[in-house]
């Protein structure tokens, strides 16, 4: 049975498996982060106590991660979007987003919800796409395309 509850330090022990180099981690979690992964490192270097840090976990295992972070008035940033390897390919990464999109929008009242991907992820692009997200910006050096989704303007 699967259940959303707030991630915890343990969770990054799972993280840490997910992710298999440098690179990846990049994709995952942006630039600065310390290699080779630490469980407690990685909580703080993430701001896993601070930010709203999301799980959804099954059978006693971490199926997937996300966080929203409060940028400003009304606006939120979801980021570190993850879904354990062996679970990809069965909508979990869309039912991730639509729980911390329902949070962002419902619970924080956010107006303008953002998020950043690598240009070259295309089935991450697809879904945020298929979740009402476009193009915001332009790409930088490293290649990352901001996106947006105006909550108003959702069905």
């Amino acid at each position: 049975m699967k259940r959303w509850r707030r991630a915890r330090q343990h969770d990054m022990a799972q993280v840490i498996d997910w992710i298999d180099s440098p690179r990846q981690l990049e994709y995952w979690a942006g630039p600065g982060l310390s290699w080779p992964l630490e469980q407690r490192r990685l909580w703080r270097e993430i701001d896993g106590a601070w930010l709203r840090s999301r799980a959804l976990s099954g059978d006693g295992h971490l199926l997937a991660f996300g966080q929203i972070s409060l940028r400003a008035h009304r606006r939120c940033h979801l980021a570190r979007i993850l879904v354990a390897p062996g679970h990809r390919g069965q909508g979990l990464g869309e039912e991730l987003c639509r729980h911390l999109i329902h949070e962002a929008r419902d619970r924080l009242q956010a107006q303008r919800i953002t998020l950043n991907v690598f240009h070259d992820n295309h089935a991450a692009r697809r879904l945020y796409h298929r979740l009402g997200f476009i193009e915001s910006g332009t790409l930088d050096e490293r290649g990352i395309q901001p996106m947006i989704l105006l909550t108003d303007e959702m069905p």
